[in-house]
């Protein structure tokens, strides 16, 4: 496993296989019927002062390939990602 003594990116890479807890923000709506895709994350909606609206994920994943699948059903859905962020303490 790398470390982040071997990376050099200075990234400690065995984080990625722990569950972490994400907020991410897409540009648009997520429909209803697509809820599935998601898992157990909550979604919630907020329109900006320009009317734009911005759906907002939050819930634990198991580790990065969870977060990529997610990332890959936003994907698919064109939903443009505007970010993506730890909630967890030590996830820094």
């Amino acid at each position: 496993m790398m470390t982040t003594a071997d990376n050099n990116k200075g990234i400690d890479v065995s984080r990625f296989t722990l569950p972490a807890t994400y907020c991410i923000k897409v540009q648009g709506v997520i429909d209803e019927r697509y809820a599935g895709y998601f898992g157990d994350m909550l979604i919630s909606a907020k329109k900006n002062t320009e009317g734009q609206i911005t759906s907002i994920l939050t819930g634990k994943l198991k580790d990065q390939s969870e977060l990529m699948g997610v990332m890959n059903a936003l994907y698919s859905l064109h939903l443009p990602i505007v970010s993506i962020k730890t909630l967890d303490k030590k996830s820094g």
